[in-house]
């Protein structure tokens, strides 16, 4: 028997083990894109628009409004770390909503809540990735599970105040990315009435008035915030996830997606698959199960039968999928349950390696990957210079970020428009109209000019 207090260290260990990647890595994919956007909003004193090199995006901002929070508290000299504090701190945030609904939905096992959120903790995608990188999807996911659940507690006690902390909380996500989440949102809401026969909730004024109020949130926003109608952006990208795709690649999607969702859930996707396949683990499902496996099928069908579905989509669904798993695993017996924690502890164990070595390796570590030394080489070049930009690629935009926080707020790099001159542009193409180049860098599979326009 594993005892209480050793799930629950683990747990702990698992969350902090989090943190290791952090202030290790470079800048990695879209991250510039965020810290940039959150330096610019913060040194503009624009809180309501996202800009990137003076241009607006018409996004939402509370992400930025994350980043810039912690950056305030560890220094913007570590900006690149920010984004990725707030992406943790979201991990654990679902981790513990995940504690807490497992001690609702399984009471008759007083230890399954910390072995839920050991298992939350350890699945592969969130450990080994997007629990910790510095993008929106851990804090969106966040709060569409932190709603959801919610939502739950509330269609089945007919609780109004917990109604409306759930569309607080969607709404939040709404602020953090997109307004995809509303649509989860409500494919849950119908699941959950139905499962639990709560549709005449539907007539009452009380629940009915602030579920539309709520729904406002994402048509106001644009309209009276940002006068930009940022919102339609969303609806077009999910049109065009079911435009230009063949048949064959429909098929492939709908085959693969599930068994990435299910593979990306490791190790205890695994073992629950092993044991009933090998051992002829027998597993049954109460109505809680059952409910969740619902949720699952019907919020994730959107993103399924889109051929163009990726997997970032499934973010918010590992908690969910996480109560369902430890449901299954209460079923195993002594032996099984003893396999499963020893597992989850060796995917603990290897985040160290993957951290200090493996990763850092692959991204930064090899020939032509190191964006601080062409940073530092740059600075060196342009010194007091005043530098613009032609470079929209990620090598560019993480050359950007890193040298916008050396910088005074005020001479943050901008996108070059032609008008000026006396100043230092960069760009992953050549174009003699900018001037003469002075430096050269291949950098992550890119190329970088710096330009000299006299």
């Amino acid at each position: 028997m594993i005892l209480p207090g050793t799930i629950k260290k683990t747990a702990l260990l698992a969350a902090l083990v989090m943190l290791l990647p952090l202030p290790i890595m470079q800048y990695i994919g879209e991250e510039s894109w965020y810290t940039l956007s959150a330096f610019e909003m913060f040194a503009n004193h624009k809180w309501w628009h996202q800009t990137l090199m003076g241009f607006d995006l018409s996004k939402t901002p509370m992400f930025n409004w994350l980043i810039i929070a912690v950056a305030q508290v560890i220094g913007w000299e570590h900006l690149d770390v920010a984004p990725r504090v707030v992406s943790v701190f979201s991990t654990w945030g679902s981790a513990f909503v995940v504690y807490r609904m497992t001690r609702h939905l399984y009471p008759q096992h007083p230890h399954a809540p910390w072995l839920a959120a050991l298992v939350y903790l350890t699945m592969g995608e969130v450990s080994f990735w997007y629990g910790w990188l510095g993008y929106a999807d851990a804090t969106f996911g966040f709060f569409i599970f932190s709603a959801i659940s919610t939502l739950w507690l509330a269609i089945e006690k007919k609780h109004l105040p917990l109604l409306i902390l759930s569309l607080l909380l969607i709404s939040l996500a709404f602020l953090v990315k997109n307004s995809s989440c509303y649509a989860v949102y409500g494919l849950a809401g119908i699941v959950l009435l139905q499962r639990h026969q709560r549709w005449r909730l539907l007539l009452n004024p009380l629940f009915l008035i602030p579920g539309l109020l709520a729904l406002a949130v994402p048509w106001a926003y644009p309209t009276y915030l940002i006068q930009l109608g940022s919102s339609d952006d969303t609806l077009i990208h999910a049109i065009l996830n079911f435009k230009g795709f063949g048949l064959l690649d429909y098929l492939y999607h709908w085959i693969s997606y599930p068994v990435i969702f299910i593979a990306r859930a490791f190790p205890v996707t695994l073992l629950l698959i092993w044991f009933f396949w090998r051992e002829k683990q027998r597993y049954t499902m109460d109505a809680n199960m059952v409910t969740l496996l619902w949720l699952l099928l019907v919020c994730l069908a959107p993103f399924w039968f889109s051929a163009g579905g990726t997997p970032r989509y499934l973010i918010p669904f590992y908690g969910i999928f996480a109560l369902l798993l430890i449901g299954f695993t209460m079923q195993l017996d002594g032996e099984k349950m003893k396999t499963v924690f020893k597992v989850m502890v060796i995917v603990i164990i290897m985040k160290i390696p993957f951290s200090f070595v493996a990763l850092p390796y692959i991204k930064d570590w090899r020939p032509e990957r190191d964006i601080k030394v062409v940073v530092e080489d740059i600075l060196q070049t342009t010194g007091q210079s005043t530098v613009r930009t032609r470079n929209d690629v990620a090598t560019g935009l993480s050359i950007m970020a890193y040298m916008d926080v050396r910088m005074p707020p005020e001479k943050h790099i901008r996108w070059y428009d032609g008008s000026e001159r006396q100043v230092f542009i960069l760009c992953d193409t050549k174009i003699p109209e900018l001037g003469e180049i002075v430096k050269s860098y291949r950098l992550r599979g890119d190329d970088v000019y710096l330009y000299w326009q006299p």
